[in-house]
């Protein structure tokens, strides 16, 4: 009678996990505190009180060493959202007890998370992900002390480090459609204030038939790839004489330069200053001058 006793209370408490693991996921609804907790999970929380709460992750992916597992995917039901059928999704990124990396142990601590449509969760200020879609300039000018970095016409970032958000803006270059990834952490002070720059990363020198061609890539201090940028330039031709050029970056940060008629010799291309509104030439970080030699 007591090892029937026994293997029933056993067999009890499994079908009790079992039925506690069926329950756990994660929540459609609730309240997203910035800097503290998002429905369901804490920052702080260990990775088994993070899978008792949202079940086992979809998937987990190393970063910083092989086999830490400390980035976790939920994935959730799909929706249609501005850009067409997604899927709405939850991320939490992992560290170590003591602040060090990872190591996909159960007391590895969430220090970030993240989601990805859920528009049933809504932060303190009432932010979900379907008024930040159509509300960009509302939801920044809800975050006053936010710093926002725009890194091309497609992509715009927003972090209140003091208040522990985040909030990425990422615009399809074919369809238009516009999506939202949000994000709390462990709120901290904001880096130092950026000086904006430009530099020339590179100088690519080809020949092609009788032309010379000098490709000039212009990026931003954050190495972002720099439109608009104007570049002025001069090539130095065989016999010594100097003609020269100017021209504007395309969406690829690129200018080409053309000799036509080139005959044999070097040809130098020298940058002489690129101009960006607020963003000053930095010279000691830039390629300056290249040359290619034409055999006949």
């Amino acid at each position: 009678m007591k090892e029937r006793t026994i293997a029933a209370l056993f067999i009890g408490a499994l079908s009790l996990l079992s039925t506690l693991s069926a329950l756990a996921a994660v929540p459609e609804f609730g309240t997203v505190i910035e800097g503290q907790s998002v429905p369901g999970v804490a920052l702080g929380d260990t990775r088994a009180q993070v899978e008792a709460a949202y079940g086992e992750p979809t998937r987990c992916q190393s970063v910083q060493n092989p086999g830490d597992a400390s980035s976790c995917t939920w994935i959730l039901e799909d929706y249609i959202g501005q850009g067409g059928q997604v899927q709405s999704q939850v991320n939490v990124g992992y560290r170590g007890p003591d602040g060090g990396s990872a190591n996909n142990r159960p007391n590895d601590v969430a220090a970030r998370i993240s989601w990805f449509g859920n528009d049933g969760w809504f932060t303190t200020t009432g932010v979900n992900a379907l008024f930040a879609v159509n509300n960009q300039d509302a939801v920044t000018e809800l975050y006053p002390d936010a710093i926002i970095f725009r890194q091309s016409l497609f992509d715009t970032h927003m972090t209140a480090y003091e208040d522990g958000f985040s909030v990425s803006w990422h615009t399809e270059y074919l369809n238009g459609f516009t999506s939202v990834r949000m994000s709390i952490f462990e709120p901290r002070d904001p880096p130092p204030p950026r000086e904006p720059s430009v530099n020339v990363s590179e100088i690519n020198m080809d020949l092609y038939k009788r032309q010379v061609l000098g490709e000039v890539r212009v990026l931003n201090d954050l190495n972002w790839r720099v439109r608009g940028a104007e570049v002025f330039a001069t090539w130095t031709l065989p016999d010594g004489s100097t003609r020269s050029v100017e021209g504007t970056t395309d969406s690829f940060g690129l200018v080409v330069f053309v000799v036509n008629k080139a005959r044999k010799g070097t040809y130098t291309l020298t940058i002489d200053d690129v101009v960006v509104e607020d963003h000053p030439f930095d010279t000691e970080d830039s390629v300056l001058s290249a040359s290619i030699f034409k055999k006949r």
